[in-house]
């Protein structure tokens, strides 16, 4: 009984990340400059994402018992295991029109029979694309981090600053 709670739950989480979005509060600040200059601190964020995927997976091999819904979702997963290939991934998404139509197609995924899995993992990795920082926010200098911390607003156009 509590697996397909926890199933609806997960499900529903996607409805307040948009929330957070170009967020200026005080703990979004402080996400965004661990992620622009700590690599590590960007490894753990795909790791975690990974980790939900995963649980999301679970969750869903428990309510409808199909493992055959999962293949493609399970191979998705498996390709963003690599750090490099998660980080290719969002690089390549961060591009405004293929994440849009990424987007997209993602909202068309999940209302076909059978491919809620993908369309879930696709979701999990548009939000994870959203909130990875630019390559602008990754090769800036460590010079402009103090003016970062002095003006922690600043980073957010930075942050976001796709090509």
């Amino acid at each position: 009984m509590i697996i397909p709670i926890l199933y609806m739950l997960y499900i529903l989480a996607y409805a307040a990340v948009p929330f957070l979005y170009k967020s200026k509060r005080p703990a979004m600040l402080q996400f965004y400059l661990r992620m622009a200059w700590r690599r590590s601190f960007r490894r753990c964020y795909t790791l975690g994402m990974l980790a939900t995927l995963m649980v999301f997976h679970f969750y869903h091999l428990n309510v409808f018992g199909n493992v055959y819904e999962l293949a493609l979702s399970s191979i998705t997963c498996l390709v963003l295991y690599s750090h490099k290939n998660a980080v290719r991934a969002f690089d390549f998404l961060q591009q405004k029109h293929r994440l849009f139509w990424t987007a997209m197609a993602t909202v068309i995924l999940l209302f076909v029979p059978h491919m809620l899995p993908l369309g879930i993992t696709l979701a999990t990795v548009v939000f994870g694309t959203v909130f990875y920082p630019s390559q602008v926010a990754r090769n800036t200098f460590p010079d402009t981090l103090d003016d970062y911390l002095e003006f922690p607003h600043s980073i957010v156009d930075t942050y976001y600053k796709w090509s």
